[in-house]
C-alpha cells in the first residue's frame, strides 16, 4: 500500500491552487464567480485541476452557456471560448482578491470577476490521499492550521475528489467519486460545516455519477440501465440546508421517450438540458 500525495505549491484563490502531478486519484476546486464583461452581468464557473482550467460562463441576461478551456498560474489565467468570428480569448490577473483583464475577439472589452466560495478553515495547503489500511481510503485536507480525515470504507477505485459548493452556503462542501463509471458511478458528499465535512447520507447513498449544475444550482445523479437504451437523471436541490429530491427523469433513446416521476412525457431536449 501507498499514500498518494496531492500537495499545493501555493493557493493564492481557489482558482490558482494547483496539485502536483500524480499517477492515480487526483482533485479539483469548482468556483463560482459573478462580475462584469463590458457593461455586462456575467456568471462564471471554473474548475481548476492542476494547471488545467475548464468551465463556462452566462450573461445573466441571455442564460446561454459558453464553454471556456485554458491554462493557470500562480497569478494569472488565460481561458478561450469559440466564436462566430473563431475564438475569443479571456485573459486575467489577480488583483485585491478579485480577477481583472480583457476579453478580446475583434476588439477587447474590460472584464473583472470576483467569487465568495472559500474554505471554512481557511487555506487549502493539500490534500493526501492514504490507502495503507485494506479496507479503508483515508482522504487526509490539509488547512493551514488545521487537518480533516474523511474515511472511504467502500470504493470500487481510488477516490478522486472535487471541492464545490453544492449547498449555496459559500463554503466549499467535498465530493469523493468511488466509482468512475460516467454513468453508475458512485461518490460520498460531505457537507462544510462548523465541526468539519459531515458526510451527507441522503446524497450519499443515491445511485449514479453526480453532477453539479452551477446555474440552476441543481444536483443531478446520472444513471443508465445495464439492459437497454434507458437513461435516468435524479434531481435534488438544497432547501433550509437540506437536500431534495425534485424529479427523477427518464428517456429511452431507443423509443425516443421520455417521462418524469409523475409520468408526464419529457422531450429529449428537456433530459438533456438537465
Amino acid at each position: 500500500m501507498r499514500k498518494i500525495s496531492l500537495s499545493l505549491l501555493m493557493c493564492i484563490v481557489p482558482v490558482f491552487c494547483n496539485a502536483s502531478d500524480s499517477d492515480v486519484g487526483g482533485y479539483t476546486i469548482s468556483s463560482i464567480y459573478t462580475g462584469l464583461i463590458g457593461k455586462n452581468s456575467v456568471t462564471m464557473n471554473l474548475i481548476d485541476s492542476k494547471n488545467t482550467v475548464s468551465g463556462s460562463y452566462m450573461y445573466d441576461k441571455y442564460k446561454s452557456k459558453i464553454l471556456l478551456n485554458g491554462v493557470s498560474d500562480s497569478n494569472s489565467i488565460e481561458l478561450q471560448e469559440k466564436t462566430i468570428n473563431g475564438t475569443a480569448t479571456i485573459t486575467l490577473v489577480l488583483a485585491n482578491k478579485r480577477f481583472a483583464g480583457k476579453w478580446c475577439d475583434k476588439k477587447c472589452v474590460p472584464i473583472t470577476i470576483q467569487t465568495n466560495n472559500s474554505f471554512r478553515n481557511g487555506e487549502l495547503k493539500g490534500v493526501e490521499i492514504d490507502d495503507s489500511d485494506a479496507s479503508n481510503y483515508k482522504i487526509k485536507v490539509k488547512f493551514k492550521n488545521k487537518n480533516e480525515v474523511v474515511i472511504i470504507s467502500d470504493a470500487v477505485d481510488i477516490p478522486s475528489v472535487e471541492f464545490v459548493d453544492i449547498n449555496n452556503d459559500g463554503f466549499y462542501d467535498l465530493i469523493a467519486t468511488t466509482d468512475h463509471r460516467p454513468n453508475n458511478g458512485s461518490q460520498e458528499v460531505y457537507l462544510s460545516g462548523d465541526n468539519g465535512f459531515i458526510k451527507d447520507d441522503i446524497l450519499s447513498k443515491e445511485n449514479g455519477t453526480l453532477v453539479y449544475d452551477p446555474y440552476s444550482k441543481n444536483v443531478i445523479f446520472n444513471s443508465k440501465d445495464d439492459c437497454c437504451n434507458v437513461f435516468r437523471k435524479v434531481v435534488y436541490s438544497f432547501h433550509n440546508s437540506q437536500a431534495v429530491k425534485d424529479d427523477i427523469i427518464s428517456f429511452d433513446y431507443s423509443l425516443n421517450k421520455g417521462k418524469d416521476s409523475k409520468g408526464h412525457e419529457v422531450l429529449k431536449d428537456k433530459f438533456e438540458s438537465y
